[in-house]
C-alpha cells in the first residue's frame, strides 16, 4: 500500500515493526534510518537484538519461515511478521509487510543477516562421558559454482570478417582476460545490445568500408594511424560504442591506443550480439574467478595463524574451512569469519535497495580487529554507492558508542532500541547546558554537582538562566536531587539525572564524613572528580567501598547533556538493572 506523496526526506527506513518472532511478542521500533552510512542500533542484553536479527534471516522472497525455537513462547498460534515503513526515491512512502504466508519486503529489498559463526560441538567418550569443543561453521561464499563457459573468441575469425585490413584489429583476448574489465562489461549488457541497432551498424560499416579501402599491404601500425587520424573522431560519436570504446580505453591493457581501444569494442559488440547467452555465462564465471581471486587476497591479508585458511571448492560450492577453534585465536576466528560473512553478503544483495544486518559481532572485537572490520565496513558501502545503490548496515550491539569507544566510522548515526519514555525535568536540562556559564560554573560544580558543606546563593543568576530559582541554594538543590532518588528505590516516576546527582552526592559525603581532621577534609575538597575524591581518601587511610567506583557508570554519565542525541535512554537502562539498583539502594541505607 502506498501513501500520498509527501516532503519528507526519501531513502528512509521510518519504521521496523515485529510481532512474534523469539523473545519479541509486539515491539515497534521508530528508527528513520538514512542508507549508505553505519546505523547503531544499541540495547542491552536481553531487549531482543537477536529477535530483530532472526526475523530477517527468517524472510525468503516468498514468506517468514520460522525454526520451531524461534517461535514466541514456542507457540505456534504466534504468527511471525515483520513490517518496514520506507520511503522510496520519489518520497513515496511504502507499507511493507512479511507474514507466515506472504512477504512484499522483498519487492523492494534484499536483506542479509551476519552472526556468530562459532558454536559448541559435543563429543562422545566411550567411557560415557562427553566433552565439548568450539567450531567454526564453514562459510559458504557461493552457493553453486558457475559453469566454467568460454567466450569463445577467434582473433584469426574476427580479423577474416573484418575485410582485406582486419589485421588493424587488435587481439580482444587482452580485454576478455582482464577479470576487471570483464567485470564492468557484465555491467554494460544493455549497451553492447543496443550498439548492434541497425542504424549504428550501418554508421559502423561505412567506416568499416573505408578502412578496408586502404591499401591492404600496409602494416598494423601504419592502418591504425590512419584510422586514428580519419575515423576515430566519428567512431566516438556513435552511441554505446563510445561506452564500450571508452571503457576499454580506461584500462591498461597492452593497447596503449584509444583507436585499438575502440576497434576491440567492435569486435566485443559482435561477440556478444553472436551469442547473448553465451557471453552472459562466460562473464558470470569471469566475476566468478575475480571474486575468488579477491577474497583469497584478503584472506592472504589477515591469515596471520600457522593453518592455511583459504577457499576452497567443494560439492559445486566455494567455502572457506576453519580449523578448530582451539587452533586459531579469538582475534584471527572472528575477523576472518565476519568477514567471510561480508563477501557472502555483497553477493547475495542485488537490488537497488538493501539492508544488512551485522548482529553484535562488533562487540567482541579486540581493538585492531575492530578498526579493521569497520574499515571493511565503510569500503563495503563505498562499493554499493559507486554502483549507484543503497545500503542500509544495521549494525545492533549492547555497547553504547558514547561511552565506549569502539565505534569510530566518520559518518555513524546511534539508534536506541528500547528508547526510554522517563522525562527529565526542564530546569536540570537548563542547568546542566549552563553549568559552564561564567555567573555560575565555579558555584554549580563545587556546591551542586558535588559535595561541600558550605553553602552558595545563586538564585538571582539561576533566575536569569531560566534554572529553579530555589536551586540557586545548594541545600534546596540537594533536597530535589535526594527526594527523586527515594522516588526511584520506591518505583515511583523518577528523573533519572537527578538520581545520578543525588548519587554522586551521597557517595562524596559518606567518604568526606569519614575524615577526622580539617587538612584531610580540605584536601578532599580540593580534589577534582569523584573518583579522584576517593582515592586521595584512600591515600588517608580511609577505604571507600568497591561499589562507590563501580557506580561511576552511572553518576558520570548524568552529570552532562550531549547536544543532538538521546541523553536519557541510555541512563535510564542503567538504572533498571536491578543490580544497579540494588547497589544504589545500599548507598542510601
Amino acid at each position: 500500500m502506498q501513501a500520498e506523496k509527501t516532503n519528507q526526506p526519501k531513502f528512509m527506513i521510518r519504521i521496523i515493526e515485529i510481532e512474534n518472532i523469539k523473545g519479541i511478542d509486539q515491539k515497534t521500533f521508530e528508527l528513520g534510518i538514512y542508507p549508505n552510512k553505519p546505523s547503531l542500533l544499541v540495547a542491552p542484553n536481553g531487549f531482543g537484538k537477536s529477535s530483530l536479527a532472526t526475523a530477517f534471516n527468517s524472510m525468503n522472497s516468498r514468506r517468514i519461515t520460522l525454526a520451531e525455537d524461534d517461535l514466541h513462547a514456542e507457540n505456534v498460534a504466534n504468527l511471525p511478521r515483520i513490517a518496514i515503513e520506507y520511503k522510496d526515491v520519489n518520497g513515496t512512502t511504502h507499507n511493507l509487510e512479511a507474514t507466515n504466508n506472504s512477504n512484499t519486503i522483498s519487492s523492494h529489498f534484499d536483506y542479509f543477516v551476519i552472526n556468530n559463526l562459532t558454536k559448541p560441538k559435543g563429543i562422545g567418550s566411550r567411557f560415557g562421558n562427553a566433552t565439548a569443543r568450539l567450531e567454526i561453521k564453514d562459510v559458504v561464499l557461493v552457493d553453486r559454482i558457475p559453469a566454467n563457459t568460454q567466450f569463445g573468441y577467434s582473433y584469426r575469425n574476427n580479423q577474416a570478417d573484418f575485410g582485406n585490413c582486419g589485421k588493424v584489429l587488435p587481439n580482444a583476448n587482452s580485454v576478455l582476460t582482464n577479470l576487471v574489465l570483464v567485470e564492468k562489461l557484465s555491467e554494460n549488457y544493455l549497451a553492447l545490445q543496443r550498439a548492434n541497432g541497425n542504424r549504428i551498424q550501418q554508421r559502423l560499416n561505412l567506416i568499416i568500408d573505408s578502412i578496408n579501402a586502404q591499401d591492404s599491404g600496409a602494416t598494423a601500425n601504419v592502418l591504425n594511424n590512419w584510422v586514428s587520424l580519419n575515423c576515430l573522431d566519428d567512431l566516438k560519436q556513435i552511441d554505446y560504442l563510445n561506452t564500450i570504446g571508452d571503457l576499454i580505453n580506461e584500462f591498461d591493457i597492452g593497447y596503449n591506443c584509444e583507436t585499438k581501444s575502440y576497434l576491440a569494442a567492435i569486435q566485443i559488440i559482435s561477440l556478444y550480439n553472436n551469442d547473448p547467452k553465451n557471453f552472459k555465462a562466460a562473464c558470470t564465471f569471469s566475476n566468478y574467478r575475480l571474486d575468488k581471486q579477491r577474497f583469497d587476497q584478503t584472506l592472504t591479508t589477515f591469515n596471520c595463524t600457522w593453518r592455511n585458511i583459504s577457499t576452497s571448492q567443494t560439492a559445486g560450492k566455494l567455502v572457506v574451512k576453519f580449523p578448530q577453534a582451539i587452533h586459531i585465536s579469538n582475534g584471527q576466528r572472528d575477523i576472518l569469519t565476519f568477514i567471510s560473512m561480508l563477501f557472502r553478503a555483497k553477493r547475495h544483495l542485488k537490488k537497488d535497495v538493501n539492508i544488512l544486518i551485522i548482529d553484535e559481532v562488533f562487540d567482541y572485537l579486540d581493538d585492531a580487529n575492530l578498526t579493521a572490520a569497520q574499515y571493511y565496513i565503510t569500503q563495503f558501502i563505498k562499493d554499493f554507492k559507486l554502483a549507484d545503490k543503497k545500503i542500509y548496515p544495521l549494525i545492533l550491539t549492547h555497547l553504547n558508542p558514547n561511552y565506549f569507544k569502539n565505534f569510530t566510522f566518520s559518518n555513524q548515526k546511534v539508534y536506541y532500541l528500547n528508547k526510554s519514555t522517563i522525562q527529565v525535568a526542564q530546569g536540570l536540562i537548563n542547568l546542566l547546558r549552563n553549568r559552564k556559564d561564567l555567573t555560575i560554573k565555579d558555584d554549580v560544580s563545587k556546591y551542586l554537582l558535588h559535595y561541600d558543606p558550605g553553602t552558595i546563593n545563586k538564585r538571582n543568576e539561576f533566575r536569569a538562566l531560566n534554572i529553579p530559582e530555589l536551586w540557586g541554594e545548594n541545600d534546596n538543590f540537594k533536597n530535589h536531587l535526594n527526594n527523586e532518588v527515594q522516588n526511584y528505590l520506591t518505583d515511583q516516576p523518577y528523573d533519572p539525572f537527578a538520581v545520578c546527582g543525588g548519587l554522586r552526592l551521597r557517595i562524596e559525603e559518606i567518604a568526606y564524613n569519614k575524615l577526622q581532621s580539617p587538612d584531610a577534609r580540605t584536601a578532599f575538597l580540593g580534589t577534582h572528580k569523584t573518583r579522584s575524591k576517593l582515592e586521595k581518601v584512600e591515600e588517608m587511610g580511609v577505604t571507600s567501598p568497591e561499589s562507590h567506583y563501580l557506580l561511576g557508570i552511572i553518576y558520570n554519565e548524568g552529570m552532562h547533556w550531549k547536544l543532538n542525541q538521546d541523553n536519557v535512554s541510555p541512563i535510564a537502562a542503567k538504572l533498571e538493572n536491578l543490580t544497579i539498583k540494588k547497589l544504589i539502594a545500599d548507598v542510601f541505607a
